[in-house]
C-alpha cells in the first residue's frame, strides 16, 4: 500500500481550525437516537443539567479553543479599541423607571458620580471675582501713580521708572538663582542704575557703554575666583541689565520732550490697548494658537483683532489731533510698530519663564505677578516708539 505524505503545515492548520469538537464514543455516552433510551425532558431543568453533564468533550486542545474563540469574536477587540479612542460627552437620557414617571436621568445618576458641591462652585466664583477686582484695583493704582509722576515732571517720572526697572531686574535675578544660576546681582544692578543715569545725561545710546562695563566687570568677577559655570552666569548677569533696564532708558528722552504727555500717552496707551484687545479677542474668538510651544493661550485671532483695534486707535488719535503732534500717518506707523513688537515682548518673557519653570517672575504687583510680567511688552515697544518719534522729528 502506497504511503501518503503528510499534509503541509498550512493545510493541517486549516483542518484543525475547521475540525468540530468531538464527543465521547457511544460506549461512554448514551445515543439519543436509540429507541430504548429515554430522552431528557428539556422543560425540566434537572434533567437538562444531567444531560449536559453526561456529555464529555474530549480531544480539545488549548490551540483549538483559542482558534475557535478568535474566530467567534473576530474584530471585537479592534472595535472596542476604536470606541475607547473616540471622545464622547456624557449626556442625560430619558428612561422609564418602574414605579416612577418617565424622567431625565443625569450622568451622575448612571455612573454614581456626584455633582459638584454648589457651595464650592460659589466659592470659586467669589475667588475669581475677588482676583479680578484685585487686578483692576492694582492696575488702576499703577496708572494713577504713573501719570501723576508724568504730570509732575520729567525728574519724577524718570525716578519712578528707574525704580520699577531696577525692581524688575532684581526679580529676574531672584528667579535665576532659584533655577540654579548664580548671577552677580550687585554688578547687574549697579550697571542698570548707570545706564539710566547715562540715558538722562547723554541719551539712551549712552547706556550701551555702561552695558559694556557690566560685561567687563562680570568677566573679571568670574575670572578672579574659581567659580562654576562662568559663561552661563556672566550671561544671565548681563541679561538682567540689558533686558529689564536698557530698553526703559529709551523712555527718558520722551520724558524730557516738551510734548512728553501726548508722546508717552500714545506709546503706553497703544501698548496697553494692544495687550487688552489680544486677550479679549483671543478669549472670545481664538481657536488657533500662533505660538503653542511658548504661550498656548495666545491665538492668531487675538493677534489679528488686537492689530486692527490698535491701528484704528492710532489712526483716530492722529487724524483728529487727540495726541498732537501725532498725525494720521505717524499714528498709523506707531500703532503698526507697537502691534508688531508688543507680542514679541510677551513671547520673549514667556520663553524665559518656561526655561526657568516659573509662572510669574515675582509677586510685587498683587493680581499681576511681578513688575517684569507687566513690563514685558513695553521693553520692546518703548525703543520702537522712540525710533518712530525720532523718524518724524518729535524728539
Amino acid at each position: 500500500m502506497e504511503e501518503r505524505d503528510p499534509p503541509p503545515p498550512s493545510e493541517m492548520d486549516s483542518r484543525e481550525q475547521t475540525a468540530p469538537l468531538r464527543a465521547a464514543p457511544p460506549s461512554e455516552a448514551a445515543d439519543p437516537t436509540d429507541p430504548g433510551v429515554r430522552r431528557p425532558d428539556p422543560s425540566d431543568p434537572n434533567e437538562a443539567t444531567e444531560a449536559i453533564e453526561a456529555i464529555e468533550v474530549t480531544e480539545v486542545t488549548e490551540q483549538d479553543y483559542i482558534r475557535s474563540t478568535t474566530r467567534e469574536y473576530q474584530g471585537l477587540a479592534a472595535a472596542a479599541a476604536r470606541e475607547a479612542g473616540e471622545d464622547s460627552e456624557p449626556t442625560a437620557v430619558v428612561a422609564h423607571v418602574p414605579g416612577l414617571d418617565t424622567g431625565v436621568i443625569g450622568y451622575g445618576d448612571l455612573t454614581g458620580q456626584e455633582d459638584e458641591d454648589p457651595e464650592q462652585i460659589q466659592q470659586l466664583d467669589r475667588d475669581r471675582r475677588s482676583e479680578l477686582a484685585l487686578r483692576i484695583g492694582t492696575g488702576s493704582a499703577a496708572v494713577l501713580v504713573f501719570f501723576g509722576a508724568l504730570y509732575a515732571g520729567p525728574v519724577w517720572i524718570t525716578l519712578l521708572l528707574a525704580a520699577a526697572a531696577l525692581a524688575a531686574a532684581a526679580e529676574l535675578y531672584q528667579a535665576l538663582r532659584k533655577a540654579g544660576f548664580a548671577p552677580v546681582s550687585l554688578i547687574g544692578l549697579l550697571g542698570a542704575a548707570g545706564m539710566l543715569y547715562a540715558a538722562w545725561s547723554s541719551g539712551p545710546f549712552g547706556g550701551a557703554a555702561v552695558l559694556a562695563g557690566v560685561v567687563l566687570a562680570s568677566g573679571l568677577w568670574f575670572a578672579m575666583g574659581s567659580r562654576n559655570y562662568p559663561l552661563a552666569n556672566i550671561s544671565v548677569t548681563v541679561l538682567g541689565a540689558a533686558w529689564a533696564v536698557l530698553p526703559v532708558s529709551f523712555a527718558v528722552p520722551m520724558f524730557r520732550s516738551p510734548d512728553s504727555l501726548p508722546l508717552v500717552t500714545a506709546a503706553v496707551g497703544l501698548t496697553a490697548l494692544n495687550d487688552i484687545a489680544a486677550f479679549s479677542y483671543g478669549r472670545a474668538f481664538g481657536s488657533r494658537p500662533f505660538a503653542p510651544l511658548l504661550s498656548p493661550n495666545k491665538t492668531l485671532e487675538g493677534l489679528l483683532g488686537a492689530t486692527v483695534i490698535t491701528l484704528l486707535a492710532g489712526l483716530i488719535a492722529g487724524r483728529f489731533g487727540l495726541l498732537e503732534p501725532l498725525t494720521a500717518v505717524s499714528g498709523l506707523v506707531l500703532a503698526a510698530v507697537i502691534s508688531a513688537f508688543g507680542p514679541i515682548g510677551d513671547l520673549a518673557e514667556s520663553a524665559v519663564k518656561r526655561s526657568l519653570g516659573v509662572k510669574d517672575m515675582g509677586s510685587s504687583l498683587p493680581g499681576h505677578g511681578g513688575l517684569l510680567d507687566r513690563l514685558d511688552a513695553y521693553l520692546f515697544t518703548i525703543p520702537a516708539a522712540y525710533l518712530v518719534y525720532l523718524l518724524f522729528g518729535y524728539l
